[in-house]
């Protein structure tokens, strides 16, 4: 029987105890649902990369940029299209072909008369005529004329000295103007384009382009005379540039142990076996073609005597006396930087030339791997290395020159009265304006100056500075600011072995860190310095020209307290840092076989493994990996702006974005 229930009795007490714990249970259930939900979501998909616009073309290029404006649009040159995207709706506002058939035909007409040139005076012509690959090379030569550069939403477009500025809603042409000055290139400097370059008479002017209206106003520096091109004096060879030598292509130069290194690791198995045979096969056909070479210059020599006797004839008839090739390395030759707000022109000349050789190469082993009968997949590699050491020093690279030379250095303030600074240095001279210094590198020292050119201090390296630009200094790759940087009241100095924090005006060690292959320093907002450096050792050094096939430097990033030089963490993410900004910090690694439809052509791209892209992200607290983006592409540019990532690839534009807390 059902008993009647009673107001205020204990059975419906419970009842009603039991029904609010379910909803609160029930709706606790749903909340951590969510909770856990949106993790799962946030965690694995969310805060991952995915694929917000794709813009394809039929056709390989090989040049490109791109640029995030505002967050939500971007603006990219892809080989000749100069294009606008709306990243919000994914659509296009307007794209334009800046690279016609008609430019095409006019560089394959030039080039057939430079060919029939060429052809009568050696009988041979310098190319193949195959019309579809001259026709391509032609497209991917005018399309690398063209740079992007933009400030806000003011697009502008340099080929040559030729500047058009593209209106951002339309795509029109607003303006196209023209720079006079002979200049070298154009340097982006906050809304303006600057273009240095010299007169006839030696004088160096700086040319100021607005980039909001395109006014221009050129400064003149008088005094300071373009640096000659000494004919004479000769210069320490740069580091060696060739890969593997196995490609019809392959000029003989010395090899680069990372670039052969490399491609030996990301050849394909049938590669790998082939490889001893295809280099010394590679071998044979380079002494064949230095023999064929020898005798076509000994057939060439008279006629070019002939045609040298006939040029200097007509030079002596037009400057009498003057001999026109005779250029004194005495000319003092200056390099104008900008440095702020102002300009400092840096010049240099040869004193005492003085270029030392030395050995870059381990001695050859005494007993060859080769002369064993039957090579086995363990001393393999020590053949084809053996092979490979063996054809570098027949090319000449078992040494390497270090210019130590000494040089007369004067700093300049144009158009000012702070007196010049002239000194002698020994090593070639690099020159870095900073913030609140300057820096003059030679050899193994620096020199720091202030901005009135008052000699500061002088500091010793341990190791000459590399990866400057030259004398014209002004640095920055994509892998970080340096060799100098100033930050945070700090200078920090590497050469190619250690990291050295100094007191910018008093020269005071703060500390030092041993590494190998730094190639630049990023600064986050609280100042912590993070360095791309390598696992490399001091053997690298000194052996530079040492091939190992099996060797893998790895790229090794340091988080270093900027005030104790304490290193914070340590860690190989898989490639060097190439953005920072507050939490994102991306690194990012490719390797690129060539073009896919070359590789029947070119015996070195066949054999390579395939090309690839690999984004990846950091943690700044760890510098642990938080994600990975692969891509089976090799990217022609990459460009980082918070969340959001733009790759500019041979045949695609791709956006890339992840939601950010």
């Amino acid at each position: 029987m059902d008993a009647p229930v009673h107001v205020g009795s204990k059975l419906l007490a419970q009842r009603q105890f039991w029904k609010k714990t379910g909803l609160i249970g029930g709706a606790l259930g749903i909340a951590l649902g969510c909770i856990f939900g949106g993790w799962f979501w946030y965690a694995w998909i969310g805060s991952r990369p995915s694929v917000i616009l794709r813009v394809r073309w039929d056709d390989i290029s090989h040049s490109g940029t791109s640029e995030i404006v505002d967050g939500n649009q971007l603006v990219f040159l892809h080989g000749g299209t100069l294009a606008r995207y709306n990243l919000q709706t994914k659509q296009k506002v307007w794209s334009l072909d800046l690279v016609t058939k008609q430019q095409i035909d006019d560089a394959l007409k030039a080039e057939d008369e430079e060919n029939a040139r060429i052809q009568r005076e050696t009988g041979r012509s310098p190319f193949v005529d195959i019309p579809r690959i001259r026709e391509k090379f032609a497209r991917i030569g005018l399309e690398q004329e063209l740079t992007l550069h933009t400030s806000g939403k003011n697009i502008w477009i340099a080929q040559g000295n030729n500047l058009t500025h593209y209106n951002w809603d339309t795509g029109n042409i607003d303006q196209q103007i023209t720079i006079t000055n002979n200049f070298d290139g154009l340097t982006d400097h906050g809304d303006e384009l600057l273009a240095v370059g010299s007169a006839p008479d030696g004088s160096q002017s700086v040319t100021h382009i607005s980039m909001d209206d395109g006014s221009m106003h050129t400064e003149e520096f008088s005094g300071t005379p373009a640096a000659p091109v000494a004919k004479n004096v000769r210069v320490s060879a740069g580091p060696p540039q060739g890969g593997l030598p196995i490609s019809p292509y392959q000029p003989s130069q010395p090899m680069n142990p990372s670039r052969v290194a490399e491609q030996a690791q990301n050849m394909s198995y049938a590669g790998r076996l082939a490889l001893p045979a295809l280099i010394a096969n590679s071998a044979h056909n380079e002494a064949v073609n230095q023999e064929i070479q020898s005798e076509d210059r000994q057939q060439q020599r008279p006629q070019r005597w002939a045609r040298m006797s006939q040029q200097q004839s007509g030079a002596s008839q037009q400057a009498g006396s003057d001999d026109s090739d005779d250029v004194s390395i005495d000319s003092q030759g200056f390099h104008l930087l900008p440095d702020g707000d102002s300009y400092v022109a840096f010049g240099s000349k040869l004193i005492k030339e003085n270029i030392v050789q030395r050995e870059a190469m381990r001695a050859p082993p005494q007993h060859s791997a080769l002369d064993n009968p039957n090579l086995t997949a363990a001393n393999e590699t020590a053949a084809v290395n053996e092979q490979l050491n063996e054809f570098q020093r027949n090319r000449g690279g078992d040494t390497v020159t270090e210019d130590d030379s000494i040089y007369q250095v004067v700093l300049r303030r144009p158009g000012s009265t702070t007196p010049d600074w002239t000194g002698q240095v020994v090593g070639s001279p690099q020159f870095f304006p900073l913030s609140t210094i300057n820096v003059l590198a030679a050899g193994k020292s620096i020199t720091v100056f202030d901005k009135s050119n008052k000699k500061l201090w002088q500091g010793n390296l341990t190791y000459e500075v590399t990866g400057g630009g030259g004398p014209n200094s002004v640095f920055q790759s994509q892998y970080g600011a340096g060799p100098c940087v100033e930050n945070n009241g700090t200078l920090y100095v590497f050469d190619q072995a250690v990291l050295t924090a100094y007191d910018p005006t008093t020269g005071n060690v703060h500390w030092r860190i041993p590494s190998v292959g730094v190639v630049g320093l990023f600064f986050d907002d609280k100042g912590m310095v993070y360095v791309n450096t390598t696992s490399g050792n001091p053997d690298d050094i000194k052996y530079s020209r040492q091939i190992d096939v099996t060797k893998q430097t790895e790229a090794i990033v340091m988080k270093v307290d900027p005030a104790s030089g304490t290193i914070l963490w340590r860690y190989n993410p898989g490639g060097y840092i190439s953005y920072l900004n507050g939490k994102f910090i991306y690194a990012y690694r490719y390797y690129d076989p060539g073009d896919e439809e070359d590789q029947a052509n070119d015996m070195m791209a066949s054999l390579q493994g395939p090309a690839y892209t690999k984004i990846i992200r950091i943690s700044p607290s760890s510098g642990h990996v938080m994600w990975e983006h692969d891509e089976d592409r090799a990217p022609v540019d990459v460009q980082f702006d918070r969340n959001t990532i733009s790759l500019v690839l041979k045949k695609e534009v791709e956006v890339l974005r992840f939601f950010s807390l």
